[in-house]
């Protein structure tokens, strides 16, 4: 278990990430005093649970789905004249 201070954790974020992917579980503090821990999901979330838990709160009442599933869609060729005014107004309307 590894400590650190919320400044030294911002400057160096990325390495006390690598010590989490690791197994590390790394221990805010400020003022030293403990606020927050940084460890591994216990279970690793799939898609499809978010999806079924989506459903469950949404059988309940307590969610409501958006109409659109999808945002913006970008055209896979994109030519050096882009139009993005018809792209928008094209994505706007579906």
């Amino acid at each position: 278990m590894i400590a650190v201070g919320v400044r030294e954790l911002k400057n160096q974020l990325s390495q006390y990430l690598q010590y989490v992917k690791r197994g590390e579980k790394v221990l805010i503090t400020e003022h030293n005093r403990v606020i927050a821990e940084i460890s591994l999901p216990v279970k690793e979330v799939s898609n499809t649970d978010v999806e079924m838990e989506l459903e469950k709160l949404t059988a309940v009442g307590k969610l409501i789905k958006a109409k659109r599933n999808n945002s913006i869609q970008l055209k896979t060729e994109t030519p050096t004249g882009i139009d993005w005014i018809s792209i928008y107004k094209e994505n706007r309307e579906s």
